[in-house]
């Protein structure tokens, strides 16, 4: 006997336990909210290194002294890696949706940075068309998430595999 709507839907909720909403992930890249999945931690993490990366970059003097570049990026790269390999063992893999470009650990890092630069702006820039344009664009991009989960959850979307932890490593070498 086929399963039915109700187990389906059962079925497709379990598949994404752990998915961090886009609500939930403000609240995470804002360190605004603990445990649970390990999405929050490493969403957390993703902001503080690409608040870091653009602090360093905007004001060397405020640098901390063992500011590194390269194992910033390193790191991040890392982290990206991890919630790949998460959402590997977690996320349905519908092998008819439409393929999504980018990876989930590559798209939290891209809204953790997007929040970073927003932060940025609104404490360090006194123009109210750059404070509206960077908040404007963070809602887009955080919009863009929101859409991207309910296409997950409806089973509309594949999401690349993300590389390799040790592919990745070496990428980022060269």
């Amino acid at each position: 006997m086929p399963p039915t709507s109700h187990a389906r839907t059962s079925e497709r909720v379990r598949a994404v336990e752990g998915l961090l909403d886009a609500r939930q992930l403000l609240l995470a890249v804002a360190g605004n909210i603990e445990g649970g999945s390990p999405l929050i931690a490493w969403a957390r993490e993703l902001a503080d290194l690409h608040s870091t990366l653009i602090t360093a970059s905007a004001s060397p003097a405020r640098r901390p002294a063992d500011f590194d570049d390269t194992t910033l990026r390193g790191r991040i790269g890392d982290i990206v890696v991890l919630v790949d390999e998460w959402s590997v063992f977690h996320l349905p893999r519908p092998t008819t949706a439409r393929r999504h470009t980018h990876s989930l650990g590559e798209v939290i890092s891209h809204l953790a940075n997007t929040y970073a630069h927003m932060q940025w702006t609104l404490r360090h820039n006194d123009s109210a068309h750059h404070q509206h344009h960077a908040t404007l664009r963070f809602a887009q991009v955080q919009q863009g998430y929101a859409d991207l989960i309910d296409d997950i959850r409806t089973l509309r979307v594949e999401l690349p595999l993300g590389l390799p932890g040790h592919i990745a490593t070496h990428i980022r070498a060269e």
